[in-house]
This record gives C-alpha cells, sequence and structure tokens, in this order.
C-alpha cells in the first residue's frame, strides 16, 4: 500500500520520533537507550484478519502488555506500543539493570512490570504523537495512554474489531546494554487521516526531488 518511497520517508520520519524518546529514557534510567525502526508497513485491516503476517500474527494473538492511546479530532486514529508477554520480565530487568531469571511456569506480572512498560509506552507514544502534530502542522488532541494486559486472542480482538480500515506497523528494536527488544506500534488510521498522512510524505519527497 506504501511504495517504496514513502515506507523510507516515513521509516526516516519515525527513527527521528523514538530517537528522541530515547534520548529522554536515557535521562530518566540512566542508562544508554538506543532505539530505532528497521521495519515499517501500511496494512489494510482485512490483511490483519487473514493472518498471513508470518511474524506480526503469532505475536498479536499471544498475550502481551500495552500501552495504548487514541487521537484525534480531525487527524484520528489509536495507537498501540506492545511487548509479547514473554519478553516483559526481561525488559524489566533491562531496564533496572537487575539479573534476568526466565520463568519456566506461566508468566505473571507485577508493579514494576506495568511501571516500566508504562514509562517506556507513554514517552515514546507521546513523541510520535508529537512528531506528527509537527509534521502535520497540527495539535493532536489525544488520551492519557493506558496500559492493559490482553490475555491469548484479546488483543486481536479489540485490533480488528474497530471501523478502522489501516495499520502502520512499525517494529521498535530496543537496545539496553548491548542486550535487544523488539516491540511493536500498530497505529490505526481512519481512510481520511491516512490519506492526510500520505499526502505529506509525497510533498516531503518532492521538496527532496527539487
Amino acid at each position: 500500500m506504501l511504495t517504496t518511497t514513502q515506507e523510507d520517508i516515513l521509516k526516516e520520519l519515525y527513527n527521528v520520533f523514538v530517537g528522541e524518546a530515547a534520548n529522554l529514557l536515557s535521562e530518566i534510567l540512566q542508562k544508554r537507550i538506543f532505539l530505532s525502526v528497521p521495519e515499517i508497513t501500511l496494512l489494510g485491516l482485512q490483511e490483519l484478519k487473514s493472518g498471513n503476517q508470518e511474524e506480526l500474527t503469532p505475536v498479536i494473538n499471544g498475550t502481551v502488555l500495552s500501552t495504548s492511546l487514541k487521537f484525534g479530532n480531525v487527524f484520528s486514529g489509536r495507537a498501540d506500543f506492545i511487548f509479547p508477554a514473554e519478553q516483559i520480565k526481561y525488559l524489566t530487568a533491562l531496564c533496572l539493570g537487575e539479573e534476568y531469571t526466565e520463568e519456566i511456569e506461566e508468566l505473571s506480572f507485577n508493579d514494576e512490570d506495568f511501571d516500566v512498560v508504562k514509562e517506556i509506552g507513554n514517552i515514546i507514544l507521546n513523541s510520535i504523537m508529537g512528531g506528527m502534530g509537527s509534521l502535520l502542522k497540527m495539535k493532536l488532541e489525544y488520551d492519557v495512554p493506558q496500559v492493559i494486559l490482553h490475555n491469548e486472542g484479546e488483543f486481536y480482538k479489540t485490533l480488528t474489531s474497530s471501523g478502522d480500515s489501516n495499520v502502520l506497523l512499525l517494529y521498535v528494536s530496543f537496545d539496553v546494554d548491548d542486550s535487544k527488544v523488539l516491540g511493536i506500534i500498530l497505529i490505526k488510521f481512519s481512510l481520511e487521516s491516512i490519506e492526510f498522512l500520505i499526502q505529506k510524505v509525497d510533498e516531503i519527497s518532492r521538496d527532496l526531488d527539487e
């Protein structure tokens, strides 16, 4: 749904947005945090429902912890930053400088896990909202991000149940102390909103060609 040029420009933009978040997280955690967006793609809701996304489908069908917010009014949608359940404990240990012990039994999460995911998600999603607002030259209105634990299959149902027709998928590489965790950002747009975003991207492309 995106041309190679559009993908490259969006990837560059979102790398800038999450890069600003990484700087702030580095200050808060007193660790060198590096965030990058190695891959970005635009999917139709029907493509998600088809279950043909080899890397994404197992994640969104499993147990995930998400930081979510809705934004609108003129430019509207919903953003979710998710981590697979099996990576949450590892992420918490990395951020708090603790030793990670893999849990053999069913995963359970404590307040520390929720706090870490909430802090990271809030900062990254706020940076993205601010970046998109600057790109679109408008002030985006959005809710306070919420942290939600989705049991197996619940996040997929939530993601595919609304009327928003397009999902911008960003894989986010989260590097701490030479260790890496992969998160996913899913931004659901109304048709009018994604068309407006692509229009702005095309304007950037034309400016680069001049």
